[in-house]
């Protein structure tokens, strides 16, 4: 029990009120995958890959065009909206990462 509360409020308003109060920050994911646009395979790799049409032909296994065009026809039910506390994953990123 915390002191100084108000006999009315409840421990779970005492508890948001004292998180807010001290900025508590919640952890949606682990900190590797916070840094995924840092150290991210595909944020390095899909730059070098996009260069070399033989080279994204071979990891694909399809050509930059095709997979141009099958994200276009995707991209739309694939894609995530962007919140306040998380960054979402692009879908030219889901994509690739379902075809791998």
């Amino acid at each position: 029990m915390l002191a100084g509360r108000l006999p009315w409020e409840s421990d779970d308003e005492v508890l948001l009120l004292y998180a807010v109060g001290n900025k508590c920050e919640r952890k949606w994911a682990h900190e590797v995958n916070m840094k995924r646009r840092e150290f991210g395979e595909f944020h390095h790799l899909m730059k070098q890959l996009r260069q070399d049409e033989v080279k994204f032909k071979e990891y694909f296994r399809m050509s930059n065009n095709h997979f141009e065009q099958l994200l276009s026809l995707i991209k739309d039910d694939i894609e995530k909206k962007e919140v306040n506390y998380r960054e979402s994953i692009s879908a030219e990123e889901q994509l690739a990462l379902c075809l791998r």
